[in-house]
């Protein structure tokens, strides 16, 4: 009996491991609120090289190094796209407050489209786990596959990750031409 329980809980742990997010995952559409509060999918999905920034308003400015020197790489607009996403289950800070700041971020990063995911849809589509005080960087390929995928909880991690964001975004973007 006591063997069976252990293989049992082997198999429930390896389940849940293999539903984590990871390099090589293929990810769905889910459709989420923009700044204007239109509930629509996630722009470029599958049509561009798209990093996603899935952060937790508390910490909203940890990517901030990273998207500055993926701004400063000038990626082709055609295929590339920036996406932010506020995870606003992750704080208290109420949902309209979120969204005026989101505003501020698109302003801040032209060309660049920022997402509120109020009930943790994409987070749930996408198994990835524990977000609370992080920002999630995804590079996603036209192929609905994850390339890149690291939680930063600071700037300093997010500097660097800088190197390794930059070749994923320009070797997956060459794969374009």
């Amino acid at each position: 009996m006591r063997k069976l329980a252990i293989i049992l809980v082997a198999v429930i742990a390896s389940l849940a491991v293999a539903q984590n997010a990871t390099v090589g995952k293929l990810v769905s559409n889910v459709k989420i609120s923009n700044t204007s509060d239109k509930v629509s999918a996630i722009p470029s999905l599958g049509e561009k090289v798209i990093v996603i920034f899935y952060t937790d308003p508390d910490v909203k400015d940890v990517n901030d190094p990273l998207s500055d020197a993926i701004k400063a790489k000038k990626f082709p607009q055609d295929k590339y796209a920036g996406i932010g996403i506020a995870n606003c289950k992750a704080t208290w800070i109420p949902n309209g407050a979120i969204r005026l700041k989101s505003r501020q971020k698109e302003q801040q990063f032209p060309g660049s489209v920022v997402l509120l995911d109020e009930s943790e849809k994409v987070k749930e589509a996408w198994s990835l786990g524990d977000c609370d005080g992080k920002g999630v960087v995804l590079v996603v390929g036209k192929d609905y596959k994850i390339k890149y995928l690291a939680y930063v909880k600071n700037q300093a991690e997010s500097k660097a990750a800088i190197p390794q964001v930059l070749k994923v975004i320009q070797d997956e973007v060459a794969k374009e031409k």
